[in-house]
């Protein structure tokens, strides 16, 4: 007995049974026509959701035995039910309802597919137009733009990626929709760039300030080439002092104010204003540090004090913590100042009680005048806890013309 058997395989296209059709649904709701709308809507929304797309291989046979032919054909077949459709140019029309709320929701599926592959071909065009522009950037050293056209760009992929798989629960993909770009190479040729950048300074290893303020110093940066211009950087200490780029000879100066004086750290950090994670990648995250020391000035008062000894000891601490300090020195020419302390008693909570103060340090063309809450358990600590809480700083900026 001869057999012979011949097996021929051929794979169906496949087109998703919506594909070209407009899908519908009619909601009704006693609640409101909002309700109504959104109902529609998720109406549509599931049916494109459960769409199944059904890959089908068929598979042609012919057996030869003894001379007779017999030809068959057999089908296997898998679904995949796919989710996660973002649906955009739905259309919902409110329908007249003899009860309650009524709408029917209608979406194009040609206009879906159709707006979805042209917001990919966009990006794709968006993406390398980005690529080259931050190739540029990079040959012309204007490295902070390549670094926003990199980052942009890679935005651009994860939005692609997204509509991408919107597409693919209700459309056939092809090469055509196969994003290529060369970003990662792009990035690996801006972090060895900005990975030579040398970032240094010509001020003094240690500024001595009186004041909040430092005098102006120079920031120079280079890389392989030599002094780069137009280089984005950032002075900072807890917050950020200032911002500047370097002129064509690569340097940028900085003269700050509102430095760090009455506590530290006592350090100004230069760094380039790039994000972050560009900054720990290339070595660059706190490039430089500008050290200065703080020359804290000290002023002596003559304090007239008729309050309870433990108010104005207290009195006298908060001001020593602003380099204020009452004179021992009977001859002594410090300002002779007066403090007044009045309260209004607001209440009571237990064993607690509250106030509200004005304090009054006065004398000749010292005038200083503020108001407090305290409390505690007796007026004198409730006194003690709105001293404690005030702030003399504009005492001291009174008393400047008299420091030593």
């Amino acid at each position: 007995m001869n057999i012979k058997s011949l097996i021929l395989c051929a794979c169906l296209a496949v087109v998703p049974a919506m594909a070209g059709k407009i899908v519908t649904y009619t909601a009704t709701s006693t609640v409101s026509q909002e309700d109504a709308n959104n109902t529609a809507m998720a109406g549509v929304a599931k049916q494109i959701k459960s769409q199944v797309t059904a890959t089908q291989t068929l598979t042609k046979y012919e057996d030869i035995n003894d001379g007779k032919s017999v030809l068959g054909e057999t089908y296997r077949s898998k679904s995949d039910v796919k989710s996660k459709v973002v649906l955009k140019g739905v259309k919902v029309v409110p329908v007249k309802a003899d009860k309650g709320f009524k709408a029917t929701a209608t979406l194009d599926m040609d206009e879906f597919t159709a707006s979805l592959q042209f917001r990919l071909k966009t990006l794709q065009q968006d993406i390398a137009k980005l690529e080259k522009s931050a190739r540029k950037a990079i040959d012309n050293r204007t490295y902070s733009n390549a670094v926003t056209d990199l980052a942009t760009a890679e935005d651009k992929v994860d939005e692609y990626n997204f509509y991408l798989q919107q597409l693919a629960d209700v459309y056939p993909l092809n090469d055509s929709h196969r994003l290529q770009h060369s970003l990662p190479e792009i990035a690996n040729i801006l972090t060895e760039k900005l990975s030579s950048i040398t970032i240094t300074t010509t001020a003094e290893p240690n500024f001595e300030l009186a004041k909040a303020e430092m005098p102006s110093w120079n920031v120079i940066v280079k890389d392989s080439i030599g002094p780069l211009p137009n280089f984005p950087l950032i002075a900072r200490q807890s917050k950020t002092l200032s911002e500047r780029r370097t002129q064509k000879n690569g340097i940028a100066t900085f003269k700050l104010r509102n430095v760090n004086f009455e506590k530290g750290p006592y350090v100004i950090i230069v760094e380039p204003n790039l994000p972050l994670e560009t900054l720990k990648k290339t070595g660059l995250k706190n490039a430089l540090e500008v050290p200065y020391r703080v020359k804290i000035s000290r002023y002596e008062i003559k304090l007239s004090c008729d309050l309870p000894s433990n108010v104005c000891s207290a009195l006298e601490n908060a001001l020593s913590k602003k380099s204020i300090f009452t004179a021992d020195d009977e001859e002594s020419t410090a300002p002779e100042l007066s403090v007044e302390i009045e309260n209004t008693f607001r209440g009571r909570l237990g064993s607690i009680y509250s106030y509200d103060f004005t304090i009054a340090i006065k004398g000749e063309k010292i005038n200083f005048f503020t108001t407090a809450k305290g409390v505690g358990k007796n007026e004198a600590a409730a006194t003690i806890s709105a001293i404690k809480k005030t702030d003399f700083a504009p005492l001291q900026k009174q008393l400047m013309p008299s420091s030593k």
